[in-house]
């Protein structure tokens, strides 16, 4: 089964590179999603070492109520779900194709 990727298609009425600024723009973008991806897996680091547990298990229990509503819970649940996230839009926008 083949993957479906988005695509793109660009047909510049003016500048000729508008399909190479896109490019460069989307590349860009990449970066940035890495560099929150990088900076959310430190975070959740800090809370694993924190309370001695797994981000994947602690996320479970927090969704099973497991835990109370402790701030500390609050953001790394946060963090947890932010992480995911960004990897969908990497993975995302890295599978868009420009035409």
């Amino acid at each position: 089964m083949e993957a479906k990727m988005t695509r793109i298609f660009v047909k510049p009425s003016s500048a000729s590179n508008v399909r190479q600024l896109l490019q460069a723009a989307v590349v860009h973008e990449l970066r940035i999603i890495e560099i929150g991806i990088e900076k959310t897996k430190r975070y959740l680091q800090k809370f694993e070492r924190q309370f001695n547990m797994q981000s994947d298990q602690f996320y479970h229990d927090f969704q099973a109520g497991k835990f109370d509503d402790r701030m500390d819970y609050i953001k790394w649940a946060g963090e947890y779900e932010t992480l995911h996230q960004l990897r969908q839009d990497y993975t995302d926008l890295s599978e868009t194709q420009l035409c």
